[in-house]
């Protein structure tokens, strides 16, 4: 397994590296020369330079992505006046980062993401053992949510270390993370009711529900002790943070006055979603998105207090008169919403490494639910995705032959109950959603997109020009939640998120299908803008994505590489961006005709 764990964490690290500095080169089998045929036994291959050795590095491609994900057959190799050099995988990721290093005139230090890479491959490498039997399952057709949700073990695509978790050690590894099919209780504090904080949207505060639902899974003794102390209310965190904080000193504190009652870990079994910190079980009433201390990928995951309003808010305002127009003009638009929370207050202050959000768990184990990015990965050592299997299930099903013409019509119906109401509620309402794989969420029914699924409060957007009418109601969105953002600022987000980021996915996951080039779907993604402009020929957004020739970009390797954490940075500063070509750029003029 560490042979295809070195190849597939390599495959992360050459597809982020050649997005984002633009050096790569392609040669086809004849421009190769016969050192360079003879190591890529024909296939195409990339080329990097590593100027600081005069050397490159070669990359055999078995799938070449019109969108920059490409499948690489084998581990690169580096040649230095065409000799082969022999160097480590771990020794080729750091000649690559020392480039944007020198690069950078010595501002940075690609020692933490080096570090951050070998301990994504180990990981990985730790994942693929667990699955081993397994690998089969994960591109399966049939997935229900928690099975989706569990199946994502290679990560995001276009990350250097997508399984990078600073602060797990030992058996945390296999008890927490998603891909090795964790399960946990949840750790439950008693506390003092001076010392809690709490929101909600719903008619009955968190606080209350839980120690109502918690009741039948708790033994003679416990409820004894909730009776004694009854007016206190119940914290719940997730295990591994209960015990990194036992060591505050409050906490201590706390405990001491028996202010904090420590209950242990109690009731519902949980299993990690992708996302690791957010739990979910088809038998506990909620979701529960706990404050985890723990570095995944960009960002140490801590709860901020914003985004408890940001949830509130968008409950509220789904709910509302408003909301429920809105709903039925996007019928294919469903929103999993986070409407209440509860944390930990010291002096009036909210310790954010507590904070405990409640998320809806609108769904059953038959619904076939699934977030974009399992949907599109890859099988580990197979040259198929799980599109290949929604695809032959379709034509068998339904006696399709065309396979090409089953991936455009999927394609299609996607844009349809996804691009089509995104667009609505953008330039109508002015809100936008941070729609990446991981909290774009589709529903299939025999195979199709059926409804679109859209998740995480925290990174929906109001847009400043656009909102007028939802800010008069709720101006709680602007004060409190922080919600509301320029135009400008959202174009860019939105173009990386939905499109960069997830119709891309999708276009790439196809297109590696066989069955319909990337070049074909990116047409008929043009299609779709086009007939969008005619329905919002104002739309600076739309303008952008078909006649702008770049479109921005998250570098998450040099968000990475610059140790930005995008959850604690000024928005404006989260993360780096930068402008790649667009895919579907077309000149006016060629429009005219088109």
């Amino acid at each position: 397994m560490k042979e295809l764990a070195n190849r597939l964490a390599m495959q992360h690290l050459v597809n982020a590296y050649s997005q984002e500095t633009g050096k790569a080169s392609l040669f086809e089998k004849y421009q190769q020369n016969s050192t360079q045929l003879a190591f890529s036994q024909g296939l195409t291959l990339l080329s990097l330079p590593l100027s600081l050795i005069q050397a490159q590095l070669f990359v055999p491609l078995s799938y070449v992505s019109r969108v920059g994900r490409h499948r690489i057959a084998a581990l690169p190799q580096i040649f230095q006046k065409g000799q082969k050099l022999n160097f480590s995988a771990a020794a080729m990721v750091s000649l690559l980062l020392e480039e944007l290093v020198q690069q950078s005139e010595g501002h940075v230090d690609a020692a933490s993401l080096v570090e951050r890479w070998i301990q994504s491959r180990d990981a990985l490498q730790q994942f693929l053992n667990i699955r081993a039997e397994d690998f089969d399952a994960l591109v399966q057709v049939e997935q229900g949510f928690i099975e989706s949700e569990q199946a994502l073990i290679l990560g995001h695509s276009m990350h250097p270390a997508p399984k990078s978790r600073t602060g797990f050690v030992h058996e945390d590894w296999q008890k927490y993370s998603p891909e090795a099919c964790g399960q946990t209780q949840l750790h439950y504090w008693l506390v003092a009711p001076e010392y809690i904080a709490e929101g909600t949207a719903l008619e009955q505060v968190f606080s209350i529900q839980l120690k109502q639902e918690i009741k039948w899974h708790l033994s003679e003794s416990e409820l004894e002790t909730l009776a004694a102390y009854a007016h206190y209310k119940l914290l719940p965190l997730h295990p591994w943070q209960a015990r990194y904080l036992q060591s505050k000193v409050w906490f201590k504190s706390l405990k001491a006055k028996l202010k904090i009652i420590d209950l242990g870990e109690k009731a519902w079994i949980f299993s990690p979603t992708t996302s690791v910190r957010t739990l979910a079980s088809f038998n506990a009433p909620w979701m529960l998105k706990p404050s985890l201390s723990v570095m995944i990928t960009n960002s140490i995951r801590v709860n901020l207090a914003k985004e408890c309003h940001r949830g509130e808010m968008t409950h509220r305002l789904w709910h509302s008169e408003l909301g429920q127009s809105i709903l039925k003009q996007c019928p294919s638009l469903k929103a999993v919403n986070d409407p209440a929370w509860i944390a930990l207050q010291l002096d009036g202050e909210i310790i954010d490494e507590t904070i405990c959000i409640v998320r809806d768990q609108p769904f059953t184990p038959e619904q076939q639910v699934t977030c974009i990015a399992s949907l599109c990965q890859d099988h580990p050592v197979e040259e198929r995705n799980r599109f290949n299997a929604l695809f032959d299930q379709i034509a068998s099903q339904q006696k399709l032959n065309d396979k090409a013409q089953i991936a455009h019509d999927w394609f299609k119906t996607f844009l349809n109950i996804s691009l089509s109401p995104l667009m609505y509620v953008y330039h109508r309402y002015g809100m936008a959603f941070e729609s990446h794989q991981q909290n774009v969420l589709v529903e299939l029914k025999d195979g199709w997109p059926q409804w679109l699924w859209l998740r995480d409060n925290q990174g929906f957007y109001y847009i400043e020009e656009f909102a007028g009418e939802i800010l008069q109601q709720f101006p709680e969105l602007h004060d409190k939640a922080h919600a509301v953002v320029s135009k400008t600022f959202v174009d860019e987000r939105f173009s990386y998120y939905f499109f960069g980021n997830t119709l891309f996915g999708i276009i790439n996951a196809i297109g590696a299908t066989g069955f319909v080039s990337e070049q074909d779907l990116l047409s008929v993604l043009q299609q779709h803008l086009f007939d969008l402009l005619k329905q919002y020929p104002e739309s600076s957004l739309i303008q952008s994505l078909l006649y702008q020739p770049t479109l921005p970009y998250k570098g998450n390797l040099l968000t990475r590489l610059y140790e930005l954490d995008e959850l604690i940075a000024p928005v404006e500063n989260q993360s780096v961006y930068i402008q790649l070509a667009n895919p579907l750029y077309i000149k006016q003029e060629d429009a005219l005709y088109a």
